[in-house]
């Protein structure tokens, strides 16, 4: 492909822009920055694609849904696909902004999980405006449209929308109760994470690994597996516990600690509990029966 400088711009506009076919499950159609003349309007129209715009300073006025904002610095604002809106800028402060324009399989889930939901067009930011100013503008450092600087813009574009979902005040109000995957993915994630650690953690770590409340964690872990994590963890040590008898010398002091028992006593102790018989006689012939 050759090199070819896609930047439109005048004095107060700088819009890189591309192709608006694109098909993937994330893609940068354009993105830009704009300080606008006192009053400017723009539609009403019906816009292609998801703009993402973040104000710099000044405000204006959005009109989407039957619904009327004034967006200010501090706050962003969602044109959505196939809708129509028209945005103006004020008169006497008129808003500056960057933006991101983006559409693919993913373009309407993303721009949900920053909490544009149906009938939300403007939210708050708790990040710093310039942190995405600074992403636009490194994504107009290298305007030729090529491979290699199509995957720098993608890249930039994937934390434009990162830092836009982290600071949205929407999400950060609901991330309590937010799950990002199925419930069986969290307890997958959980089981991978016992398994490789089950040595030398507590069930209070897993729960602190996958994010949710001991609770809840506990009621889809036993239904998901039938047994508690707490449970589980002992069957993961024991197991592994019994490998050792097994496979090696090891005194049964050592296998207590490698299998996550300080005291090698309460590892006897639970051991005989479960296999009904001691670590030492286990290795002498209860291996053969288990």
């Amino acid at each position: 492909m050759s090199a070819v400088d896609t930047v439109k711009r005048n004095r107060h506009y700088r819009c890189l822009e591309y192709d608006h076919d694109q098909k993937g499950d994330i893609c940068l159609i354009a993105c830009g920055m704009e300080r606008c003349d006192p009053g400017v309007n723009n539609g009403p129209e019906v816009r292609d694609c998801y703009h993402l715009h973040v104000i710099l300073s000044g405000t204006g006025t959005l009109k989407a849904d039957g619904k009327i904002f004034h967006p200010h610095i501090g706050q962003m604002f969602l044109l959505k696909d196939n809708e129509e809106v028209q945005y103006t800028a004020d008169t006497e402060s008129p808003w500056r902004y960057c933006w991101v324009t983006y559409n693919g399989t993913d373009a309407r889930r993303i721009s949900e999980e920053i909490g544009f939901v149906e009938g939300v067009y403007c939210l708050n930011t708790s990040a710093d405006a310039h942190e995405f100013f600074e992403m636009v503008a490194r994504m107009h450092e290298k305007p030729e449209m090529n491979y290699i600087n199509d995957l720098r813009r993608r890249g930039i574009l994937l934390e434009f929308l990162a830092l836009a979902m982290e600071s949205s005040e929407a999400r950060q109000q609901s991330k309590a109760v937010r799950h990002e995957y199925s419930t069986e993915v969290y307890i997958q994630k959980a089981i991978r994470f016992i398994d490789l650690n089950y040595a030398t953690i507590r069930v209070s770590d897993v729960v602190d690994y996958i994010g949710f409340t001991r609770s809840y964690f506990t009621t889809i872990f036993r239904k998901q597996t039938g047994v508690s994590p707490q449970e589980y963890l002992l069957q993961c040590r024991f197991k592994n516990g019994c490998r050792l008898l097994r496979e090696t010398d090891y005194p049964v002091q050592k296998i207590a600690e490698m299998i996550g028992y300080d005291d090698p006593l309460a590892f006897s102790k639970a051991f005989k509990k479960v296999y009904k018989m001691s670590p030492t006689a286990y290795r002498l012939h209860g291996a053969w029966h288990h």
